[in-house]
């Protein structure tokens, strides 16, 4: 491997990991748009991108993650 083609090989990797950083950043500004931080648990979830389980005082959870189809922050509720 050349110089060149292992530095864009690496540019390429550092690109991937500020795009999932940036991911993930959304869904934790999103989480803290929705919720008084203080107020809840917050684990991570990796069943789904970038996924957080989130726990509130009455143990009532919901899964927070970024939707890799449509581009943006999703959750779903915990079924009753």
């Amino acid at each position: 491997m050349t110089n060149s083609t292992c530095h864009a090989f690496l540019m390429s990797i550092s690109k991937r990991n500020d795009f999932l950083e940036e991911n993930e950043a959304k869904v934790m500004d999103w989480i803290d748009d929705h919720f008084v931080l203080n107020e809840i648990e917050i684990e991570d979830f990796p069943f789904f991108p970038y996924g957080k389980l989130i726990r509130d005082k009455n143990g009532e959870t919901m899964v927070v993650f970024w939707c890799v189809i449509y581009g943006h922050v999703d959750y779903r509720f915990q079924e009753a």
